[in-house]
């Protein structure tokens, strides 16, 4: 997700490869975090939700507040003096391993523990013109109804110059008629 498309102060849902996320700025931790857009109290949208003042990502359903790395901050409704239910696993959000490179916001698809430094060991392609204030370039995102799994028609479309001046019209220079 190109930074530029996204709002600190509100968290962002998107579907990426059919998982459904949730981005987010934790100023705690100043950097942009990527958890599973599921409550683990009733499953409603974390994307839904907001900041709040303490800059902890809350739940819209029932105001159950989460940390940069997923763990529960807080349950409104446990009592004070009660167990400390928040901190059960079962109350953590899943994590994505995430990190911001080159103005985009990037995350490993797996939030499996195992994976939880694989950023560390398996480094993004750098491509410095991007971060070079005199390279101009325009940076966008598009929603296209294609999975991860038959991708072989949005391969053969990307494969197919021959459409470009039909489906594309306008974004290149024109080609003479025959």
């Amino acid at each position: 997700m190109p930074v530029c498309d996204l709002d600190k102060r509100a968290p962002l849902g998107k579907k990426v490869l059919g998982l459904d996320v949730v981005v987010w700025w934790d100023r705690n931790e100043n950097e942009w975090k990527v958890f599973d857009d599921r409550c683990p109290h009733r499953l409603a949208p974390l994307s839904e939700g907001r900041i709040d003042q303490q800059g902890r990502l809350q739940c819209v359903y029932h105001g159950w507040c989460f940390g940069g790395s997923g763990d529960c901050k807080l349950i409104p409704q446990a009592p004070l003096d009660g167990p400390p239910v928040h901190s059960f696993p079962k109350a953590c959000v899943a994590v994505y391993p995430s990190t911001m490179q080159n103005g985009i916001v990037w995350f490993w698809p797996n939030t499996d523990p195992q994976y939880k430094d694989i950023l560390t060991k398996k480094k993004l392609p750098y491509i410095p013109e991007l971060d070079d204030p005199s390279f101009s370039f325009q940076m966008f995102n598009r929603d296209i109804p294609y999975g991860y799994e038959p991708y072989e028609v949005l391969i053969e479309n990307l494969m197919d110059p021959s459409h470009v001046p039909y489906a594309h019209h306008g974004i290149l220079t024109p080609t003479q008629p025959r």
